[in-house]
């Protein structure tokens, strides 16, 4: 009887392992990745004070390409890295929609253009660069050097 109880929370440990490993905020997940901020106007005040351009990422949780974005994309060393050249923030269309019907960074659902959607601003608020869609750390890392390049 005793074998069959530890086999069995054996098997709900793992189980409930599993069901929460996407779950969560995911700096939590990942202290040592990309620092995201949550606001738009503290974000351009920090470019005005640093000289780093903002690059706001617009995803949704719903949305399978933000969540390849993140595991692939946001995660790799080459991408964190540059990131620190910028001010990051990030927008879940869904909790600010108010934030990205402003930048243009709506989900097609709300008559936007699409996720993921990443909008990089000067310290004016200018836009320097949009990209939409799902990007690869060499396609993204590509497009982060471009915008550092022309600012």
């Amino acid at each position: 009887m005793s074998r069959r109880v530890m086999i069995a929370s054996a098997a709900a440990a793992v189980v409930l392992a599993l069901s929460t490993a996407g779950c969560g905020d995911r700096r939590e997940r990942s202290p040592e990745g990309i620092r995201w901020g949550s606001s738009v106007e503290e974000a351009l005040a920090a470019s005005r004070t640093t000289g780093r351009p903002v690059l706001i990422d617009f995803m949704a949780e719903w949305c399978p390409p933000c969540h390849a974005m993140e595991d692939s994309t946001f995660s790799d060393p080459g991408v964190i890295s540059r990131a620190a050249s910028f001010v990051p923030v990030r927008i879940d269309v869904d909790r600010r929609r108010d934030v990205a019907e402003a930048y243009g960074g709506n989900a097609r659902k709300y008559g936007g253009i699409g996720i993921p959607n990443i909008l990089f601003l000067d310290a004016d608020g200018k836009k320097i660069r949009h990209i939409v869609g799902y990007y690869g750390p060499r396609q993204l890392t590509a497009v982060m050097d471009s915008v550092l390049a022309g600012t």
